[in-house]
């Protein structure tokens, strides 16, 4: 059995887009993340669970929340951490997930105009696939997945009737991705080797009913993307 986790956190969301959004979305649990709650409150979803050092959130709705935990018998919602310590409030996050059996894990609200905090969310897909659980940071703009051979995906189907946006870009996060071969797009690989640094699979867009990306050796980002 599968779960899915939506993790919202304290980056940047645009509201309008993700009421939409979310109605697509099938999912199990929420959690809010720090100033995250702010914007589950505005998107009407109920959390799960609410943690972070609560350092950016609105005290006020922070506060309404926090009155009615655990209420009922029910178990706390509400998990306050100090601002010192070694984990960002989503990587905390993600812990939890991976203790309760997330098999998936959709992160909106990872990004936004703190580019530190936009890295290290996308270090976080790295974590998660090494924990079993698999998951995309998506945005207005942006829905970007890990494809690694070693935590067991070397391929990725987008269809074009359901791909987010014009362009799809191949990252390596490793030093290297060996053996990439890119089909249906305009600009097709066949068992490539691409090193971190030029950008030939920058922009590549879908010129089929869907495209296929695989690598044979390595770690990559595949992005999706608008403008």
């Amino acid at each position: 059995m599968t779960m899915h986790i939506l993790i919202v956190t304290g980056g940047y969301v645009d509201i309008n887009f993700f009421k939409e959004y979310i109605k697509t979305l099938s999912y199990d649990k929420v959690f809010a993340v720090d100033k995250g709650l702010e914007y589950v409150a505005q998107l009407g979803l109920n959390p799960d669970l609410i943690l972070g050092d609560f350092d950016t959130v609105d005290r006020d709705i922070l506060a309404k929340y926090e009155a009615i935990d655990g209420a009922y018998g029910e178990p706390s919602k509400v998990v306050r951490y100090p601002a010192k310590k070694d984990y960002t409030d989503t990587e905390l996050a993600l812990h939890y997930a991976k203790k309760q059996g997330a098999s998936a894990v959709t992160l909106i609200g990872a990004t936004g105009s703190r580019l530190d905090h936009v890295f290290a969310n996308i270090g976080l897909l790295i974590y998660s696939a090494k924990n079993g659980m698999k998951s995309v940071i998506v945005d207005a703009n942006n829905r970007i997945h890990l494809l690694s051979v070693d935590y067991g995906d070397s391929d990725y189907i987008v269809e074009r009737n359901n791909q987010w946006g014009k362009y799809v870009s191949i990252i390596p996060v490793s030093e290297i991705i060996e053996d990439v071969t890119l089909e249906g797009v305009e600009y097709p690989l066949n068992s490539a080797k691409i090193e971190q640094g030029p950008c030939l699979t920058v922009s590549n867009e879908i010129i089929e009913k869907a495209a296929r990306i695989h690598i044979g050796k390595g770690t990559a980002l595949v992005i999706e993307s608008r403008d």
